[in-house]
């Protein structure tokens, strides 16, 4: 029987600890658990039973996120203090990887609820008053009127927009969601001016600046198809206000509900929902 523990063929020795021959081969090349004994004349490869203990500790080091090389190095220095560090590292690693899930999870609920108010808009460019739950955005201020030059401009805002330190662990989902802000006094106007690119973010995003809160209420609300036809909806919501007697109360959004895909052409094709608080104004009395 005690013969038999010490020589154990790779076989058994894979067997035993739920293993692949193919696993203890690789930990042979690179020094990680060879063989006790090797047949120098059938190269056959046996283990010793007590080595099952070095294999639990290379796997239960698997198990803690290390990957091969720093087990290792581990192993090999027999330093718990190095061994602690890598740990701190993975635990750093690991804690990284839970926020991008997390914001992924986000993203793709977003996505979602995306598709759903598509799939229940009115006509295009029919006027709607809807009361809309308070939201957060990050704002990024270009400092040139985005009415006035074409998606080329908007291309490059947006690969900006993406390489904002603030914004840099967001997934790419998130920016398929952005808009731009015109404020409340070139609104009033009827002036098409807007600087300012923005994106919709969680109540949980954190950033020193750039962040807004856009409060919930009553807002006037129109959809269009496509950049070329933003500027058209623009007007007929102004309109809209004037001619029936809405005062406004803050800036208008323009959010890009969702963006369909390219297929023959590099133009961008999206779906707007134009936005704006309002409240009636008093009818006066005679």
């Amino acid at each position: 029987m005690e013969k038999a523990m010490d020589h154990i063929t790779i076989g058994t020795m894979a067997k035993i600890n739920g293993i692949s021959e193919q696993t203890l081969r690789l930990y042979d090349k690179m020094r990680l658990l060879q063989p006790s004994e090797i047949n120098t004349e059938t190269g056959y490869r046996y283990y010793n039973i007590k080595q099952c203990a070095q294999l639990d500790m290379i796997q239960y080091m698997k198990a803690l996120g290390m990957n091969l090389v720093q087990i290792k190095e581990c192993l090999d220095g027999k330093d718990i203090r190095r061994f602690t560090q890598i740990l701190y590292l993975q635990k750093q690693n690991l804690e990284k990887q839970m926020l991008e899930m997390h914001y992924a999870k986000q993203a793709i609920e977003r996505s979602i609820e995306s598709y759903r108010r598509y799939e229940s808009a009115p006509e295009e460019n029919t006027v709607i008053l809807e009361y809309i739950h308070q939201r957060r955005i990050f704002c990024y201020d270009t400092k040139i009127n985005c009415y006035s030059y074409g998606m080329d401009y908007y291309e490059h805002i947006l690969r900006s927009l993406k390489k904002n330190y603030a914004l840099h662990h967001l997934p790419m989902c998130y920016f398929c969601n952005v808009g731009s802000i015109m404020r409340k006094e070139f609104f009033q106007k009827k002036e098409l001016c807007a600087t300012e690119v923005i994106l919709f973010v969680e109540d949980d995003f954190q950033s020193e600046d750039g962040i807004e809160v856009i409060r919930e209420g009553m807002y006037l609300c129109t959809y269009c198809y496509g950049f070329n036809n933003e500027e058209k909806s623009l007007k007929i919501l102004m309109d809209f206000i004037s001619e029936h007697n809405y005062e406004v109360k803050g800036d208008c959004i323009s959010e890009i509900l969702i963006e369909f895909p390219t297929f023959n052409n590099y133009d961008r094709n999206a779906f707007f929902k134009l936005q704006v608080p309002v409240k009636q104004k008093k009818k006066k009395i005679i």
